[in-house]
């Protein structure tokens, strides 16, 4: 019989993830900041899926794979919040909107706005949408006639920041004042991960760009501000997103939002509608140009679908579900260059991920980049093909995939808000470049990855641009 004094057998504790090796006091910095994309691929190869990664100043753990990031935003969501400098500084310039608020008061938000963002009530604003995306094209016209090469970037910047504002505002706001939001909206998102690293500054220490940052938001501010008043004064609110939600009223409690919540929520809007759809433009052309036969049947399909009416007609509700291939080349660069590429939360409880111990407390970090490119989950995942969103025979989606191994937009009950909004915005104006312009890569201009607040090429992408 076994003494009463020998040890029960336990199982051991489980361990934390793998560290990955670095240097005293900095730890793995200096090669993440080298070359990130190319560090953080070696360190999936050569730690697995889960790794920490010791950053001189704080251990993050990294997670690279969709069960990673279903267990963190949907079956343990609870467990991870959002803490930390990086969550401040996305509260400064985002306030208490959808993408950074929690709990009660998140639930109460989205039961507001939602019903604005289904399919039938983003019809009404296809119109808005082609007309803005029709005048930014006017311009480049422009180029064409002069024979130069032409940088996307801010072309397509100034696109769909037209396209959002009406959208969202309708014409409240005059072409200066719609090129002064543009600048200060993209100086701020710039700036924004400067300012997460800058946080836990004092307010009065000299930190490069902080004063132009602030004034940034103040001036966003006060248009979005006069805008809000000039609507609830208005007797019908107006036809646009603005309208629809201030006379949103939520069926639980019979409140409606304040101004300060109109403006939180409108700055979320701009990042999916502006940001995110702007970035996926130009990388679309970026490979585009470059692989001409994803080229010629883009252009075939829009060809197909517009031509077969008027040719001069504007696009309508009805061509959207016909331009499947125009789509996924859309989801095809969402997965190649998602413009969010990371996120983060903070462990509020101890939790246990692939068997690895995570303690209460630590910042967890998951890569959608390294996601997107996982290559278990896509095969020759540098590879651009759009067919990896085809529908199969019978129409239906591909059901093999991880169903969150594609997620530009978020995942779970958190999925961005403007999701639909931005792919019905990036395929019209993706269909629409197309079917009135040829574009041509300029010789020698490679465009290269630059890791800021989103994933932005790191010169531009530039082209140039023909009548078709």
């Amino acid at each position: 019989m076994q003494s009463l004094l020998t040890p029960i057998a336990t199982q051991p504790a489980p361990s934390l993830p793998p560290e990955v090796k670095g240097w005293p006091w900095v730890g793995a910095l200096p090669a993440l900041i080298r070359n990130p994309i190319a560090f953080l691929t070696k360190a999936r190869e050569w730690y697995g899926d889960l790794y920490t990664l010791n950053l001189g100043f704080a251990k993050v753990v990294v997670c690279n794979h969709p069960r990673h990031a279903q267990h963190i935003l949907r079956d343990h969501i609870d467990n991870y919040g959002k803490d930390g400098a990086f969550w401040a500084s996305v509260r400064g310039l985002f306030g208490n909107g959808l993408l950074t608020s929690e709990g009660e008061f998140w639930r109460r938000q989205r039961r507001l706005m939602q019903p604005h963002f289904h399919r039938q009530r983003l019809a009404t604003l296809l119109t808005v949408m082609v007309d803005a995306i029709d005048e930014s094209l006017d311009g480049w016209q422009t180029t064409v006639n002069e024979h130069t090469p032409f940088d996307l970037m801010p072309a397509a910047a100034d696109l769909t920041m037209r396209v959002v504002v009406n959208a969202l505002f309708g014409t409240a706001l005059s072409a200066d004042e719609l090129a002064e939001v543009g600048r200060n909206m993209a100086f701020a998102l710039d700036y924004m991960t400067v300012n997460a690293a800058t946080q836990s500054l004092p307010a009065w220490a000299p930190v490069p760009g902080r004063r132009r940052y602030r004034q940034a938001i103040a001036q966003i501010d006060a248009a979005i501000y006069r805008i809000i008043a000039a609507s609830r004064q208005a007797t019908d609110g107006g036809d646009h997103l603005l309208g629809m939600l201030l006379n949103s009223v939520d069926e639980e409690t019979g409140e409606r939002m304040d101004d300060r919540q109109l403006r939180d929520e409108i700055f979320t809007l701009f990042l999916a509608g502006y940001e995110t759809t702007s970035i996926a433009l130009v990388w679309a052309f970026a490979y585009l140009t470059t692989h001409p036969t994803v080229m010629a049947k883009l252009q075939a399909e829009v060809d197909k679908v517009l031509d077969e009416r008027d040719p001069d007609a504007p696009i309508t509700f009805v061509d959207l579900p016909k331009l499947t291939y125009t789509r996924q080349v859309l989801q095809e660069i969402l997965r190649l260059r998602p413009p969010s590429y990371w996120s983060q939360r903070t462990a509020v409880a101890d939790d246990e991920m692939d068997g690895y111990r995570i303690p209460a407390g630590t910042m967890v970090v998951w890569l959608t980049y390294m996601i997107h490119h996982h290559p278990a989950l896509w095969p020759d995942p540098e590879h651009f093909d759009p067919d990896r969103f085809a529908p199969q025979a019978d129409g239906s989606a591909r059901p093999t995939r991880h169903p969150f191994a594609w997620m530009p937009f978020g995942v779970g009950q958190r999925i961005c808000i403007g999701r639909d909004f931005a792919l019905m915005e990036g395929t019209l104006a993706l269909a629409m470049i197309v079917r009135r312009f040829q574009v041509r890569a300029v010789a020698d201009h490679v465009p290269q990855l630059g890791l800021s607040t989103t994933l932005r090429p790191k010169a531009g992408v530039r082209v140039h641009l023909s009548s078709r």
